[in-house]
């Protein structure tokens, strides 16, 4: 066989069945067979996956977007919610500026507002004699509300009330509206009240209020 190569073809024909000797190249064939298989069914597969792919990042993107977009926003309602706030509290102020004396009427008679300009001037007065600091002068200036006028108690004792107003009263109104008062009294030579007003208000600040002698309407 060494010798002559081309005798094996003849012996295997003699030695072999002939569905040994065709099983390779059937072999062959189911191998064929198979990859086609693989390839014709698991190609849309993966182009499924593919696409799905392709639509999770999509979807991802679109998820970062709607985030930012919820992030702005909440800002944006943090905001709006801020300005309401300032408008309401603005809109409050100026209804207790104009309706002064049905808001102290209990307290004094023959209410007078102090507008703010002609506050400025008594507490520049008071700042070039000394008698308060830059800092007094300038916080005091903050104040929301100055009216005189006689205690109903006592209609020949003049005074003054110095109110902070605010849709809610928290305790800083009232530590606020007890400093000024010190500071203003100071400035007009008048006794002052501090008073906080508003539509609602916190256990703290009725809890400031009677440690500070403030009276809450």
């Amino acid at each position: 066989l060494r010798d002559h190569p081309d005798w094996l073809d003849e012996l295997r024909k003699l030695i072999l069945t002939e569905e040994l000797i065709n099983l390779p190249k059937k072999f062959d064939e189911f191998v064929k067979q198979y990859q086609n298989f693989i390839e014709n069914e698991f190609k849309p597969l993966k182009q499924t996956v593919q696409k799905q792919g392709e639509d999770i990042a999509v979807l991802k993107e679109d998820v970062a977007v709607l985030k930012e977009d919820v992030a702005v926003l909440k800002q944006d309602v943090g905001v709006l919610k801020s300005d309401v706030g300032d408008l309401k509290g603005d809109s409050f102020e100026r209804k207790v500026r104009e309706r002064a004396p049905s808001y102290f009427g209990k307290i004094i008679r023959k209410c007078k507002l102090i507008s703010h300009i002609e506050l400025a001037n008594i507490l520049d007065d008071a700042l070039d004699t000394g008698i308060i600091g830059d800092d007094e002068r300038d916080d005091a200036l903050l104040c929301d509300i100055v009216v005189t006028g006689a205690l109903r108690s006592d209609k020949e004792r003049k005074v003054l009330i110095v109110a902070e107003v605010s849709v809610v009263v928290d305790k800083q109104d009232v530590e606020r509206a007890a400093s000024r008062t010190k500071v203003i009294e100071k400035c007009m030579g008048l006794p002052g009240i501090p008073v906080v007003i508003g539509k609602e208000h916190t256990e703290g600040a009725l809890k400031r209020a009677d440690e500070l002698q403030v009276i809450v309407i």
